[in-house]
């Protein structure tokens, strides 16, 4: 009989993420590609979202925070980028984060960062709140689009049906859509959202 443990199920749990995405993992192949009944692998783990909390802690391990800077605005945008990058290497995360369900030690730095960012801004609490939640969607969405990109090599261009009677602020850029693009970086992206800090 296959022996297994603890570890190598989450090792072959990650293996079928990073293959086939998060929604290909469940216990009955998971127990097939380790040589067991699913029922052994109950013994380790009650239901699915516990061996999804094991992996998110077994990759949040990877997390190394940047090096705080003095002023609130760099250090949220640090911050953002630090998890941008995690995300793009780990985007299975991405739709596992965005329920609110699933979270780490490790990754409650996250917004803890982000409020002590807007704290030291001089914003109250409920404005930190929304800071850190703007901020965090806002990464949420550029690593799924960064993730997107990563996988397709495609850049998203305007369609050519934008009309300057419909859609007139988009058919002005148009013609510079991809220049403009290429001026979004994250850093960019991350930045525009830091700059809410300055605003009391």
């Amino acid at each position: 009989m296959t022996k297994i443990d603890r570890e190598r199920i989450v090792d072959t749990a990650l293996e079928i993420i990073a293959t086939d995405g998060e929604s290909a993992l469940s216990m009955r192949p998971l127990a097939a590609r380790l040589g067991v009944t699913p029922m052994a692998l109950y013994r380790y783990f009650p239901d699915r979202d516990a061996l999804l909390l094991a992996l998110v802690e077994r990759v949040s391990e990877e997390i190394w925070l940047p090096e705080p800077a003095v002023a609130p605005r760099e250090r949220a945008v640090a911050l953002a980028l630090c998890l941008h990058d995690f995300l793009v290497g780990h985007p299975w995360m991405i739709r596992l984060i965005s329920t609110g369900r699933l979270t780490s030690p490790a990754g409650l730095r996250f917004p803890e960062g982000f409020l002590g960012c807007a704290r030291d801004a001089g914003l109250d609490d409920a404005t930190a709140f929304v800071f850190y939640r703007t901020m965090f969607a806002s990464v949420l969405g550029q690593a799924t689009i960064t993730s997107a990109r990563k996988q397709t090599g495609v850049v998203i261009a305007v369609s050519p049906n934008a009309s300057a009677s419909n859609t007139p602020a988009v058919a002005a850029l148009s013609p510079r859509w991809p220049e403009f693009d290429a001026l979004a970086t994250p850093e960019a992206v991350f930045g525009a959202v830091a700059d809410l800090l300055a605003v009391r």
